[in-house]
Parts: structure tokens; sequence; C-alpha cells
């Protein structure tokens, strides 16, 4: 095992070494001069890279903001066309409850007041729940319904995987009441023995 501590501590000790032009000070000593001339003109040119790769990842983490921001604009119109009548069916426009059981809340599990809102096929909305208590406890979940398919704790950092899914289903005409959910200790949420209560409202008339 004694080589493996030798390895480990020479590591470290020329990972806290300081260095030149992206090599160590003690083998930059031992360059000549046409050797160091290479090396500072190929930190130049990885650097050079390097800026280029960060200029190009930055121009499309823009424009991938950009079209997000987009088609979030988009289907949040065609909820507001929803919620006024002017196009959707049944099961477009849903009024949802949840109640019950604990989220966690200022770093603890906690109970909360029940929250009903609406929400329309292609929105996202951010809903505050607040210990029932201690108002100034407070957690946001974001709750999405899109396709058919409503969303509980939306987390895009995640890739989903935490999220909760509830898929259209008929019942919800005469409101279905889904209990005992709980979502992964990761989740942002991380909620415990929850109850959601989904109902597909009547549309306004045209």
């Amino acid at each position: 095992m004694r080589p493996i501590f030798i390895i480990l501590a020479l590591f470290l000790l020329s990972s806290c070494a300081s260095h030149i032009y992206g090599i160590p000070e003690d083998q930059w000593a031992t360059l000549s001069a046409d050797e160091r001339e290479q090396t500072i003109e190929h930190h130049h040119e990885m650097e050079l890279l390097r800026e280029q790769r960060r200029i190009e990842q930055a121009k499309i983490a823009a424009e991938q903001e950009k079209q997000q921001r987009l088609e979030m604009e988009y289907r949040q119109a065609q909820a507001d066309q929803i919620y006024s009548g002017e196009r959707g069916i049944r099961g477009d426009l849903l009024r949802v409850t949840i109640r019950g059981g604990e989220l966690r809340i200022n770093g603890k599990h906690r109970p909360y007041s029940p929250v009903s809102f609406r929400i329309a096929d292609g929105e996202q909305k951010t809903i505050t729940f607040t210990h029932p208590n201690k108002h100034h406890y407070q957690t946001d979940v974001v709750i999405e319904y899109f396709d058919g398919v409503l969303i509980f704790d939306y987390d895009r950092r995640y890739n989903y995987e935490y999220r909760y899914e509830l898929v259209y289903e008929p019942e919800w005409r005469r409101g279905k009441h889904y209990r005992n959910i709980s979502l992964h200790k990761r989740s942002h949420s991380q909620a415990r023995n929850i109850e959601i209560i989904i109902d597909a409202v009547a549309l306004p008339r045209r």
C-alpha cells in the first residue's frame, strides 16, 4: 500500500506546484529558449481555442434559451385562448387541487396549506406552497400541463428524472383523486403522501 501513498503524495504536490504557461515551474527551468518559445506559442493557441469554444458554447446556450422562451410564449398564447374560450376541447382546462402529506420546506418535511388553481394545456405555472402556521416558510413547485400530461415538480436541471406525471383520463371530467403520491428524495419538492385532485372543467362558451 505504501507505493500508492507515495504516488498520491507526488500527485498532490504536483497539482499544488506553481505553473508557467501550463507546465510545472521546475520543468520550465529545464527548457531551452526554443522549447520555451514553443511552449508559450502552444499555450496561447490552447487559450485561444478554449476561448473560442467558450464563445460557441455561450452562443448555443443563448440560442437554446431563446427557442425555449419563444416556445413558452407561443404555448402561453394558446393557453390564454383556452381560458377565453377561443379554442380547445374538454380536458384542455383543468382545476387542480393539491393537499395533504408533506413537502420539503425550509430544509425539512413540513405540512402545507392546500392549494387550488386552474391550468390550461400548454401552460407552465410556479405554485407557491406555504406552511399553515409559519407563513414565511414557503417553497415553489413548477407544474406543467402539456399535450394531456400533467407534470408535478417539473425541473429541467434533472432532465425530468424526478418529476411526477399524470396522463389524461376520461375520469378527469368527473374529477379524480390521486392519493399517497411521493417523489424521489432528490426531487425539488420531495413530496410525501400528497393528494392531487384533477377536474377537467368546462370551457367558457364561445
